[in-house]
């Protein structure tokens, strides 16, 4: 009766357990899926911003655009730390599982470490400081490359056209203008480096499962 008992409390272990790890692969999924949706919103807003500023009465649009850049870069890194989330989770239940049935049959987590980005580990975004050279590495290398092209062009373009629209919309003077840019552009970058390069959250998050799972 005793070993009946304990066969299905590990049986419900294994259950719960499996339950939690569908769950956070298909939160893996599903924010993946959000994360590119978002660069491709973000991408097409963008380039429409710099096609209507072309036009000579909505020149003032571009003024929007280096405070956009820099949430839309911030969003897309915040859509990844619930992939961060659901990665550091997974590997703790599938180290689990693995243990449990004694036998190494979910090895995803290994696969994810290797070909994606290592957790926890000092990142900025999805580029693993130590390893860099991963394909999701050198994507956001792109996009943020890209996205700070598009902000130097802004920011060059506003200097060129403040002078003339401060006299009719003080807003838009420079004295205002470009300390707010900087502390929304500085202030943004810095949480960024505290989030990921620190890794303060990534490595809490890694310490509950450890202590949960013995992982």
């Amino acid at each position: 009766m005793a070993s009946e008992t304990t066969e299905n409390i590990h049986e419900v272990h294994l259950r719960v357990m499996q339950g939690q790890l569908e769950r956070m692969r298909g939160m893996h999924y599903g924010y993946y899926v959000q994360f590119f949706q978002a660069t491709h919103l973000f991408t097409t807003l963008t380039l429409a911003n710099i096609a209507i500023s072309l036009y000579q009465p909505f020149r003032a649009a571009i003024l929007l655009l280096p405070f956009f850049i820099v949430y839309a870069g911030f969003f897309c890194a915040y859509l990844l730390t619930y992939n961060l989330f659901a990665r550091i989770y997974s590997t703790a239940l599938e180290k689990k599982i693995n243990q449990a049935i004694g036998a190494k049959l979910l090895v995803a987590h290994e696969i994810e470490d290797a070909y994606i980005y290592r957790t926890p580990a000092p990142k900025f975004v999805a580029i693993d400081l130590g390893r860099p050279y991963t394909f999701i590495g050198a994507s956001t290398v792109s996009f943020t490359f890209g996205g700070v092209v598009l902000y130097l062009f802004a920011a060059y373009r506003a200097y060129q056209i403040l002078p003339e629209l401060s006299a009719h919309f003080p807003l838009f003077s420079a004295p205002v203008y470009w300390p707010l840019l900087a502390v929304w552009t500085l202030g943004h970058l810095a949480y960024l480096l505290w989030f990921y390069v620190g890794g303060k959250p990534e490595k809490t998050i890694a310490k509950i499962v450890s202590d949960a799972y013995g992982s």
